[in-house]
């Protein structure tokens, strides 16, 4: 006759952890949104990633199609 197994996993608690923000800062002096007006205003993405230090995929976003 076989034996019933008892299936047990332990406890999942959770506690609250802290918050933690991330904030890009290229130390060159720019804001992301200065940077997202540079592109707005026709320069290239890659142009103004490298003068202002952020990446590239945050100001695409300001791109219009």
């Amino acid at each position: 006759m076989a034996r019933r197994a008892r299936l047990s996993w332990p406890q999942e608690h959770h506690q609250a952890s802290e918050v933690i923000v991330r904030r890009v800062d290229p130390g060159r002096g720019w804001t992301l949104e200065q940077a997202r007006d540079l592109v707005e205003q026709g320069y290239s993405i890659d142009n103004v990633a490298e003068r202002t230090g952020f990446p590239a995929k945050m100001l695409k976003v300001a791109v219009k199609d």
